[in-house]
C-alpha cells in the first residue's frame, strides 16, 4: 500500500489520525505483531495505517474496517484479502495476513512507497502521452494476472494505481473485487464502484462481470491522465452513471490537441458501451498501448494457481507460502521429468526417419540425372 495513497472516496491528500472511538489507533497492536502508526488514507468503510511488523522488523500497511459491527463489510474485507492473495504479480500489492481484533477485521499488505496516479495528476496536471501509455500498459498487465486468477477488480481508479519512485506501477485496493466463481458479495441490481470510472454494465447492476469492465475503468483513468478530466463529469453521481450508459465520450484530442491518433483510438475502443467492442482482454489492451510508441513487451510473469480451499497467503514480499507460488511450475517440471526417456526415444526415431528420407531423395536425384 502506498505511503501517500488515497482510498476511494477519500477527500484530498491530507493525512489524518482521527479514528472512530473503540477502534484501534496509533500505538495499538493488531494480530499480536502489527504496531499501528499514522493513517495513510481513508475510504467509506476502512482506513489504512502505516504499521510496523514486529516479527519481521519491516513497515507494512494495515487496512482496518471502520464499521466494525457490519458482518457484511467484514466478509467483504476478507474477500479482498483472498482476492489479492490469489494473484502473483509484481504489479499487484501483496497481501501478507488477515484477521480480526475484537470486532474489527484487518488486512496486512506490503507498504509501497510512491504516489497514486490521482495525486500525480493533481500535482502535475495532464501527463505526457508516452507516460500515459506506459502506465496503462503496466496496469493492464497487472489486471491480466488478476483476470487469469479469476478476479475482477471492479473499482479501478486513479486512486488505486500507485506510481513508485523507480517507475514501476502497482494496483491496489481489491476491496470490492469479485471472484470469478461467484464468491463476491454483491447482488443483481446493486451498483458498486466509483461513478467516474464505472463501466456501463456495472451501472446497470449486472450480476455477472468479466475483466472487460476493468478495461473500461482503466480507459477512464487513462483518459483522465491524458486530458486532466474523466470522460464524463457531473455534480450528480447518478447523472455520471447515466452518461456512462448513454453518452458518447468526447475524443481526447478535442480536450488536448496533439494526442497521438493511435492512443486516442485505443482509449475510445476500450470505452465502448458494448463489452464485445472493447479489446478482448487486458493482455490485448497492454499490447496495443505499448504499440502506440513502439515500446517492447516486458518478460512474462506467472500467476499463482490457488488450489480450491487453500487460503494460504504469501509470507513476505515476493516469497510465496509453502509451495503456493510454484504449483503449476512444479507440476510441469514433474511431467517433463516423467516423459524424459520417452521423449528421447521419440527424438531418436524421428532423426533416423529423416535420414532415411534424405537418402531416398538423394537417390532419386541421382537416378534422374542418369536417365535424363
Amino acid at each position: 500500500m502506498s505511503g501517500t495513497a488515497e482510498l476511494p472516496g477519500a477527500a484530498g491528500p491530507e493525512r489524518t489520525d482521527e479514528i472512530p472511538a473503540g477502534l484501534p489507533g496509533a500505538g495499538d497492536v493488531v494480530g499480536g505483531r502489527y504496531e499501528l502508526r499514522h493513517v495513510l488514507g481513508r475510504g467509506g468503510m476502512s482506513t489504512v495505517h502505516l504499521a510496523h511488523d514486529r516479527e519481521l522488523d519491516r513497515p507494512v500497511a494495515v487496512k482496518l474496517l471502520l464499521r466494525a459491527g457490519d458482518h457484511g463489510d467484514v466478509a467483504r474485507l476478507r474477500d479482498e484479502a483472498r482476492a489479492a492473495a490469489a494473484i502473483d504479480h509484481p504489479g499487484v500489492v501483496t497481501v501478507h495476513d488477515t484477521g480480526t481484533t475484537g470486532h474489527t477485521a484487518w488486512v496486512v499488505m506490503s507498504y509501497v512507497e510512491g504516489e497514486t496516479l490521482a495525486r500525480r495528476i493533481g500535482r502535475t496536471g495532464p501527463l505526457e502521452p508516452r507516460e500515459v501509455t506506459r502506465i496503462g500498459a503496466a496496469v493492464s498487465e497487472a489486471l491480466a494476472a488478476a483476470h487469469r486468477a479469476g478476479v475482477v477488480h471492479r473499482d479501478v481508479t486513479p486512486g488505486n494505481i500507485i506510481l513508485r519512485p523507480d517507475g514501476t506501477v502497482v494496483v491496489t485496493d481489491f476491496g470490492i473485487a469479485r471472484l470469478g466463481d461467484g464468491a463476491g458479495r454483491t447482488r443483481t441490481g446493486h451498483v458498486i464502484g466509483t461513478p467516474l470510472y464505472l463501466a456501463p454494465e456495472q451501472g446497470r447492476g449486472a450480476a455477472h462481470l468479466d475483466g472487460r469492465a476493468d478495461l473500461y475503468a482503466l480507459a477512464c483513468c487513462l483518459f483522465t491522465a491524458l486530458t486532466g478530466r474523466p470522460p464524463f463529469t457531473d455534480a450528480d453521481p447518478l447523472a455520471v452513471v447515466v452518461a456512462h450508459l448513454r453518452e458518447t465520450p468526447p475524443r481526447p484530442s478535442s480536450l488536448r490537441p496533439g494526442v497521438p491518433p493511435a492512443l486516442e483510438e485505443v482509449l475510445l475502443q476500450a470505452l465502448a458501451k458494448d463489452p464485445d467492442r472493447r479489446p478482448r482482454d487486458a493482455a490485448a489492451l497492454a499490447a496495443r498501448l505499448r504499440a502506440v510508441h513502439g515500446d517492447p513487451a516486458p518478460p512474462p510473469v506467472g500467476t499463482r494457481e490457488r488450489p480450491a480451499g487453500d487460503d494460504t497467503v504469501p509470507a513476505a514480499p515476493g516469497v510465496p507460502g509453502d509451495g503456493a507460488g510454484t504449483h503449476a511450475l512444479d507440476s510441469t517440471l514433474a511431467e517433463v521429468d516423467h516423459d524424459d526417456g520417452a521423449a528421447a526415444d521419440r527424438r531418436r526415431r524421428a532423426g533416423a526417419l529423416l535420414l532415411v528420407l534424405a537418402a531416398l531423395l538423394l537417390l532419386g536425384a541421382v537416378v534422374a540425372l542418369l536417365l535424363f
